[in-house]
């Protein structure tokens, strides 16, 4: 089994949480790869805490599609297929658009300063996990100002559940020069308050991803970056 962290106690309100939070990690980032046996008994050894909270982080991790299990039978690493992929990205693509819509007339000028700033940093940066992160809080920010906290959260969570994939599939997916321009493109359109622009560039930018993705997946493209 991967060698995995559990965050200090302290800072959850429950041992179920941490265990949860620490195998969601892992799958997210690649290290509990699709397939991967969830054996309780190892998993509550390794974390050093008693089956229950393992068991309890587990089925709540079942509920989020993370993992899936049947009666006597180990739980593992739950695999997304292209379809799955391709579903979860379009419905992305229909919430952001929606967020970006409802942005458009309260996002600050300040924020939107910090997002140009954070989009100079993206262009320097040439590790892909640092890119990852960083495209995570380019998105995560360009909402905040709408209000719809539930909205947001949903769409984290559909992006975490593909981004496993986004590593996998190494350089094939590595556009940063491309997404880039495409964050500014939006981030202009947003300063525009042009709706109908921010909408279209925003669904377009994840359909670009989307596409990439599920090509790299099918072996129709080769390992060179899409720059």
């Amino acid at each position: 089994m991967a060698k995995l962290a559990l965050a200090t106690l302290k800072d959850r309100r429950t041992a179920s949480e941490a265990v949860a939070e620490a195998l969601r990690s892992a799958i997210r980032s690649g290290r509990l790869g699709d397939g991967s046996e969830l054996n309780q008994v190892a998993l509550a050894e390794h974390f050093g805490v008693s089956r229950v909270p393992v068991r309890e982080a587990m089925r709540q991790l079942q509920a989020e599609g993370w993992i899936k299990a049947r009666p006597h039978h180990r739980a593992v690493v739950q695999a997304l297929g292209s379809e799955r992929i391709r579903e979860i990205l379009e419905l992305r693509a229909l919430l952001e658009s929606h967020l970006v819509g409802k942005v458009v007339g309260k996002i600050s000028e300040q924020r939107i300063a910090r997002l140009e700033r954070l989009c100079d940093q993206m262009d320097r940066l040439n590790d892909h996990e640092r890119w990852l992160d960083a495209n995570r809080t380019f998105h995560r920010e360009l909402y905040e100002d709408c209000g719809a906290q539930m909205t947001i959260e949903l769409v984290e969570q559909l992006s975490a559940q593909v981004e496993r994939y986004v590593r996998a599939c190494g350089r094939a997916i590595e556009r940063g020069r491309e997404a880039g321009a495409e964050h500014r493109e939006i981030l202009a359109a947003v300063r525009r308050r042009n709706v109908r622009a921010a909408k279209r560039l925003i669904e377009a930018h994840i359909g670009r991803t989307r596409r990439l993705i599920l090509e790299r997946l099918e072996g129709k493209t080769n390992d060179a970056a899409p720059v």
